[in-house]
């Protein structure tokens, strides 16, 4: 079932892949480096090399998992069937014009679920070529590539849609080109011992259009014969401590081993709940309760599967929740929320905008995302720490303005609510009832 979005908002910037159409118009989409497990932002850009403006276009792009949103719902429709998300223009808001470009802001809420990659992206139906650094449906495909010993792997896949075309593949390791083979396999060589290699693989065509990367491939190559003959030593002096309500901050001292350590496991009250990489000598674990008490273990894993002793159990008590921030299960909400109305010409239109204020919670941990809701849906995501320049983050006051279209008169219901530092979302603030001018 297809979702409309016309009142949402997020930011994303993550190169995925690009598509042109004939006619002069093309589209690329990334995904931001700053993008977590618990929001990502990104951009649309859209390039037209023709000598006319275009105005009825349709972006397209695949998302491998999370709600998108758009960063000005009055200029654009989205519509998310699943995965897949196609933005429109509304009326005459948005063209591309002859020889110009527009970038489209979105944002991506994964829920948790992982840090999310956008591919497919093509305008009007074209897909062609760029850069993917997500799963692309029309990239090659893994199919069973395994370790072969201590120095080396050997890489397998299936070739993508459309393989009758494909002259060559292109593979990379750890992000750096290190072959280009004809066939759909090949080892790579020459590597260290119990070491973790992330590989792509991508196509290119008889054109000398790329594809898109194939899904990372993932091999740690086996301990040398006779190194790897012990587990671990404990990590030392393991340190707990509260950061906020709903989160803990944990520190330890490097382990090492024999070989080489190759990442350490985080336990809470004897279940592990995460994991950290070999150079991790810190953590923080979200998802905790307010005024409540947790007992945590680390232990240090090694190439060959051998986990060292736990250190011994830090104990630590999640903070309160700050008076006044509560409501809604005890999320902290913003204060002294204000909206006020203004305006501002656009070319020969006049469109009109909220001014929204408000009070940072307090001692929930750094705040960086707000989502502003209109008449009860969400409208817009405000992100700071990110950007081009980079917006600082508000600490005690934040302030933002919202475009609400060309339409005076026109009554809306406004409210706001905050990414807390454990990344779920907290209370809303009050909603206040405004009415734009003329």
């Amino acid at each position: 079932m297809a979702v409309v979005v016309g009142v949402c908002s997020v930011v994303v910037p993550v190169a995925a892949n690009a598509g042109e159409e004939e006619g002069g118009l093309s589209a690329s989409c990334r995904v931001a480096d700053q993008a977590t497990v618990w929001w990502a932002s990104g951009e649309i850009s859209l390039a037209n090399k023709g000598d006319r403006p275009v105005r009825d276009w349709t972006a397209e792009f695949d998302v491998s998992q999370g709600q998108v949103t758009l960063d000005n719902p009055w200029a654009y429709e989205l519509r998310q069937a699943g995965k897949h998300v196609t933005i429109k223009p509304i009326a005459d808001r948005s063209d591309v014009a002859a020889k110009g470009n527009r970038a489209v802001k979105v944002g991506i809420n994964p829920d948790g679920k992982g840090i999310p990659k956008i591919t497919g992206c093509k305008v009007n139906g074209a897909s062609g070529n760029g850069n993917d650094t997500g799963t692309n449906p029309a990239g090659p495909a893994d199919s069973g590539s395994f370790v072969k010993d201590h120095t080396a792997v050997h890489l397998m896949w299936k070739p993508p849609a459309g393989g009758a075309e494909i002259v060559r593949y292109e593979v990379f390791q750890n992000g750096k080109q290190v072959k280009t083979v004809k066939d759909t396999m090949t080892d790579i060589e020459r590597l260290a011992p119990a070491t973790r290699y992330t590989f792509t693989v991508r196509a290119v065509r008889a054109d000398g259009r790329t594809t898109g990367f194939s899904k990372d491939i993932v091999l740690t190559t086996l301990t040398a014969p006779g190194q790897d003959k012990a587990k671990p030593v404990v990590p030392a002096d393991l340190e707990a401590t509260a950061s906020g309500p709903y989160q803990a901050s944990l520190r330890w001292r490097a382990a090492t081993d024999d070989v080489a350590v190759t990442g350490y496991r985080i336990y809470r009250n004897g279940a592990k709940v995460q994991e950290a990489d070999a150079k991790a000598t810190s953590a923080t674990v979200s998802g905790l309760t307010a005024s409540t008490a947790y007992r945590f273990k680390v232990t240090a894993v090694d190439a060959s599967g051998k986990e060292s002793d736990p250190t011994r159990e830090a104990q630590v008590t999640t903070t309160a929740v700050p008076d006044g921030n509560g409501g809604n299960g005890g999320k902290a909400a913003p204060g002294d929320f204000a909206a006020t109305t203004a305006t501002k010409q656009d070319g020969g239109v006049t469109q009109h905008y909220l001014n929204l204020a408000w009070s940072v919670p307090q001692g929930v941990g750094q705040i960086t995302t707000y989502q502003v809701y209109l008449n009860g849906k969400p409208a817009q995501t405000f992100m700071w720490g990110t950007g081009d320049p980079v917006l600082p983050v508000p600490t005690t006051k934040g302030s933002r303005e919202v475009l609400v279209g060309s339409h005076p008169g026109t009554t809306y219901t406004v409210k706001i609510r905050a990414r807390l530092g454990d990344g779920t979302w907290g209370a809303f603030s009050r909603e206040l009832t405004v009415k734009t001018g003329g």
